[in-house]
């Protein structure tokens, strides 16, 4: 079973995410800040980050250093209300880049795709 971790500060969109993705036959951790991520990325092993840039601070862009140098390989979808030109700026290397406004159906296939290696960009460093 692919385990994914939600990165994301709106209680109402790990909630949302986490249903989907468990009725999907994921396991499925949330998190609402670095803080909290940073500790779950250190007990536990993913296969995928679903990551939020729009989180208080530099929050996202944050994150995404801390899972750099955790672990430069596991996969990331960066999900924004952003278009996701603007995500690409703000966090180049991501697997997928997912603009809030396309809906869950199009986040479920990215996730999908990304797990199967379909949709991992090169990681650029």
């Amino acid at each position: 079973m692919k385990k994914i971790l939600i990165i994301d500060d709106e209680v109402r969109v790990r909630q949302m995410y986490a249903m989907l993705l468990k009725e999907e036959g994921f396991d499925v951790r949330k998190a609402s800040d670095v803080p909290k991520a940073t500790e779950l990325l250190l007990r536990e092993n993913f296969d995928l980050v679903l990551l939020d840039i729009r989180m208080p601070g530099d929050g996202g862009k944050k994150m995404y250093e801390v899972i750099r140098e955790y672990d430069p390989n596991l996969k990331v979808i960066v999900s924004s209300v952003y278009p996701v030109e603007e995500q690409i700026q703000s966090i180049l290397g991501a697997s997928a880049y997912h603009d809030k406004a396309q809906g869950i159906d199009d986040l479920m296939v990215k996730v999908k795709e990304v797990l199967e290696d379909k949709r991992v960009r090169p990681i650029e460093t």
